[in-house]
């Protein structure tokens, strides 16, 4: 079975965390030239404690995608199991087939996937 990568899958598992490490990599040569004694080495800094503010911007950026992520498929699981227990209760009910096709229909349009 072969799984198609989308672009957000992409992004947020390749060029996020590559990024990142750029920007560190960034952070690290230029906080190398502590040390300012005239106004280019304060731009210097500057731009250092930017680039490490990005890079924990996007870190967070990724974490959180990751997380919300992971809560957000547990909840459609959850609520999948209580769809399937209200089902099971609606099957034993006389209710018309009818009406079940047309909840069924719309939970079906509610839930991705």
């Amino acid at each position: 079975m072969v799984r198609r990568v989308n672009r957000t899958t992409l992004f947020y598992r390749v060029i996020l965390p590559g990024f990142v490490l750029a920007n560190l990599g960034l952070v690290l040569y230029n906080l190398s030239f502590l040390g300012p004694s005239n106004v280019f080495q304060w731009i210097i800094l500057g731009s250092g404690a930017f680039s490490l503010l990005l890079a924990g911007w996007l870190a967070g950026a990724w974490w959180s995608r990751i997380y919300w992520r992971g809560v957000m498929d547990r909840q459609v699981r959850t609520w999948r199991g209580v769809v399937d227990a209200v089902f099971g209760w609606i099957e034993e009910l006389p209710v018309s087939q009818d009406a079940l096709r047309r909840l069924k229909s719309s939970i079906d349009r509610t839930l991705p996937g």
